[in-house]
């Protein structure tokens, strides 16, 4: 998985990512939505800025895993405030797990990594992307390669207009793109499906690790058809 950049680009002359062996075509370009899909709760339900950094075990299947942040907290706006009331921005578990296997297999070296998000924060949303850690000092900043988040400037509240720009930004076309949504509030899949070709798979209740296989599959079935 390469490492991120915001000013990057990737080259388009192939017409899709494969490992050594050849029997596994990657898309160049993996985007995934941030609130209920990535993370949860959705940051316009936060009362204020997640600064404080959570530790915990990076690896959600073994707690005796290397600690590192896996969330960030809104600070308490009030003295005594109890445990259970706080406001703590979490990884899915699946989610973890797909990023950890995008930050640790090789085969995935020569994808890029993407968000595209309509939240209504955008400055939490980049506050817990600089925050949570995916291994040992990788945040998820480290392997975001280009990020198109909020509803305002360029960017409105359907998806096409932060593909429009990932595919500038990138030079990935839309086709060599794989993406992820919970599309609970609306069919961003369908409708980049519709209007770009864009190969997407919907995650409603956050992204699992299957769902990410299957949007693997989906992608590969698409490139040989």
């Amino acid at each position: 998985m390469g490492k991120g950049s915001s000013l990057g680009t990737t080259s388009s002359s192939a017409a899709s990512c494969t490992n050594s062996n050849n029997d596994d075509v990657l898309p160049k370009l993996i985007v995934f939505d941030l609130d209920d899909c990535l993370w949860t709760p959705e940051m316009h339900e936060l009362s204020g800025m997640p600064t404080i950094a959570v530790e915990g075990p990076l690896d959600p299947n073994d707690n005796t895993s290397i600690l590192g942040t896996v969330g960030m907290k809104v600070p308490s706006r009030r003295r005594g405030r109890l445990n259970d009331d706080e406001e703590i921005v979490e990884l899915y578990p699946g989610a973890r797990l797909v990023l950890r296997e995008l930050a640790t297999n090789p085969k995935y070296s020569g994808v890029k990594i993407a968000v595209a998000s309509s939240s209504l924060e955008p400055s939490f949303s980049r506050a817990c992307i600089s925050g949570i850690e995916i291994i040992e000092d990788v945040t998820m900043k480290d392997m975001i390669s280009y990020a198109q988040i909020g509803r305002e400037g360029q960017l409105t509240s359907r998806k096409t207009s932060h593909f429009r720009l990932l595919r500038e930004q990138s030079g990935v076309e839309y086709e060599e793109m794989l993406f992820f949504d919970d599309c609970n509030w609306g069919d961003h899949v369908g409708d980049l499906e519709s209007s770009c070709g864009v190969v997407g798979v919907r995650t409603p209740n956050g992204l699992t690790l299957d769902e990410f296989h299957l949007g693997l599959e989906k992608f590969r079935n698409r490139i040989k058809s």
